[in-house]
């Protein structure tokens, strides 16, 4: 990926201690939060990608978690609740709470538009970062960071996974 300006990096380290995750490559986190159009004006990686991991992680994560959770569920009744946690809306929700929007790196165009607050930004960003978290460490602290932002008590969550 290529060079991000100096005061761009600044709030690598801000976003780090929002989200509970120290980076041990840094890069990772900078591409999660590199919009495809700050990545086409810049000549960077978007977070495209990485969006695409993270959705799939997360997937499995809160499937484990709820298949554990509810025993005696039906696939149906899991897969209404899955579908609370992961959907877009209630992930932009969460993403505000964090304020991701403040750290994600957007084109011109996309910030004039009010990018910052998109749903879809906010909740393709989240995903992008838990794609990431898992590229940089693994699973185990993936599931740490979706546990607290989705799960019982989170402060992030009204839904949460009870």
């Amino acid at each position: 990926m290529g060079c991000v300006p100096f005061f761009k990096m600044r709030k690598i380290g801000k976003c780090e201690r929002i989200l509970g995750y120290r980076f041990k490559r840094k890069s990772l986190l900078k591409e999660a939060l590199t919009h495809s159009s700050f990545a086409y004006e810049n000549n960077l990686s978007s977070n495209e990608r990485m969006e695409f991991l993270g959705d799939a992680v997360l997937e499995m994560v809160v499937s484990n978690i709820l298949y554990r959770r509810y025993p005696k569920a039906a696939e149906g009744e899991l897969t209404e609740k899955r579908a609370s946690l992961v959907n877009g809306k209630h992930l932009a929700s969460i993403a505000k709470k964090l304020s991701l929007g403040k750290f994600l790196f957007l084109g011109k165009g996309e910030e004039a538009q009010g990018g910052r607050e998109l749903t879809s930004n906010l909740a393709n960003g989240l995903e992008a970062i838990i794609g990431a978290i898992f590229l940089d460490g693994g699973l185990v602290p993936a599931r740490r960071f979706i546990k607290r932002i989705i799960g019982t008590g989170s402060i992030y969550c009204s839904g949460g996974i009870h």
